[in-house]
């Protein structure tokens, strides 16, 4: 049975081993710096609702500003979900870059994909009165239209 390190240089050989473990931790070091600094911010459309998630997608901070005094109380939660979600889906693209750096191939970037949280589905259309589905606009229970109780005779508790 032949040797199969015969004619092969231990020098070479050692050196094209430490050449590769200095590759693997350059890498790593590079990795570490991108997912360390891959947190997002996203603000909502109208400024109100500002926040700040971690490269895990966990929540780092979350701020209001001046306009959030006009954005309705029923309504606040589903814009700060929805900034939320803008802010999920850019630490998802740049934990993803990162990776994709450092692992380009397809079969370990499936496997990572395959584990990074779907980001949600995007609104459907309502033609029915332009309010588009997903929004933070919401049809009134009932669908009657708001009256001025002053005008009306109506009365503010309904």
């Amino acid at each position: 049975m032949a040797n199969p390190f015969d004619g092969l240089d231990p020098d070479a050989v050692l050196r094209e081993l430490r050449k590769q473990a200095d590759d693997l931790e350059n890498k790593a070091t590079q990795l570490r710096t991108d997912l360390a600094s891959a947190s997002a911010t996203a603000t909502s459309p109208d400024g109100a609702v500002t926040v700040t998630l971690s490269p895990t997608g966990a929540l780092q901070d979350i701020t209001f500003a001046g306009p959030v005094s006009k954005v309705a109380p029923d309504l606040l939660g589903p814009l700060v979900m929805k900034t939320a979600q803008a802010a999920q889906r850019e630490v998802s693209d740049r934990v993803t870059a990162s990776l994709a750096q450092q692992f380009g191939d397809s079969e370990t970037m499936d496997f990572i994909t395959q584990l990074m949280p779907k980001p949600p589905a995007a609104p459907r259309r309502d033609t029915g009165e332009g309010v588009e589905e997903g929004s933070v606009l919401r049809k009134r229970q009932g669908g009657r239209p708001r009256t001025d109780p002053d005008t009306a005779g109506g009365s503010l508790l309904r």
